[in-house]
Formats: C-alpha cells, sequence, structure tokens
C-alpha cells in the first residue's frame, strides 16, 4: 500500500492544525501544497483524515474506558448545545415582546444554526447500548420540543406584525 503524501513529507502536524482551523479540504491541500512545494490533492487530504477517523474509531471499539468517555463528552456537548438552543429562544421571545423583531429573527436564526448543528451531530453518534439509545431519545425528545417552541415563536411573531400592521 502506497504511504500517504501527507505522512510521507512529514506535514502531518500542519493538516491537523489546518482541520482543526475549520479549512475545507481544498484549502488544506492548497495550503499544504504551497508550504511544501509539493502536490498535494484534496483526495490526498480526504484520505489521510479518512484512515486518521478509522483508526481512532478502532482504537475507541477496543478500550472500554474510551467508549465510555467518548459517549460522556458527546452528551456533555449535546447537553451544551440545548442549554444554547434554549437561551437563544429565550433571548428570542423576549426581543419579540419588547418589540425588537430584528432581534427576535437574529436569536431565532442563530437557534436555527445550533439546531442544524446539533442534528448534524446526532446523526453522527452510533450508541454501542441501549442505554445510551435512552439518553439519545430523550435528547432527541427535547430537541423536538426546542423546535415546537421555535416554530410557536415564528407563529407568535408574525401575528404580533400582523396585528400591527393591521392597527
Amino acid at each position: 500500500m502506497r504511504v500517504n503524501n501527507i505522512i510521507k513529507f512529514n506535514i502531518e502536524t500542519r493538516a491537523k492544525e489546518l482541520r482543526w482551523d475549520s479549512k475545507s479540504m481544498d484549502e488544506i491541500a492548497s495550503i499544504l501544497s504551497e508550504e511544501s512545494g509539493q502536490q498535494i490533492t484534496k483526495s490526498t487530504v480526504f484520505r489521510y483524515f479518512e484512515s486518521n477517523d478509522k483508526i481512532a474509531a478502532q482504537l475507541i471499539e477496543k478500550n472500554d474506558k474510551l467508549k465510555v468517555k467518548v459517549i460522556e463528552t458527546e452528551i456533555n456537548t449535546i447537553e451544551k448545545r440545548l442549554v444554547i438552543i434554549d437561551s437563544l429562544l429565550k433571548i428570542a421571545e423576549q426581543a419579540q415582546e419588547c418589540g425588537d423583531l430584528r432581534a427576535a429573527v437574529l436569536a431565532l436564526r442563530a437557534a436555527t444554526e445550533a439546531q442544524d448543528s446539533l442534528d448534524n451531530r446526532l446523526g453522527k453518534l452510533k450508541a454501542p447500548s441501549n442505554t445510551n439509545n435512552i439518553n439519545i431519545l430523550n435528547i432527541q425528545e427535547e430537541i423536538n420540543g426546542a423546535r415546537e417552541s421555535f416554530i410557536r415563536s415564528i407563529i407568535g411573531s408574525n401575528a404580533c406584525r400582523e396585528e400591527s400592521e393591521n392597527s
């Protein structure tokens, strides 16, 4: 099997830094090519990170303590995002009550983005046991509740706007 150019040219640390900085695969390839003076393609970057993710997943699967730690971390992250979403929805509600529709819309937009981010994260979770499935289902129920609040806020906002326009 051929050695990945990122490993071959010893630019793994830089590749990881760029990924940590939320650079796209194209951007990482371009920056690594420029800095190393070697041709690094998007597919090379993708294969490198994909193989690293597989290795990490295999290590986690073999170690029960790591499994528990990863699950706890994921649940903690999800719970923090739910608190943020709830806070944003409260801010939107308060802004709407004060008649600041611009602030309400901004808070609702931020809540929507946070919910989308959480949905993406939940799509990546793969719980290894029934207990974890229950935790994830409970979290999903909370998300659905937040969505319902979000929809009610939008409907209420539209009703307030219609009332003010009719007045």
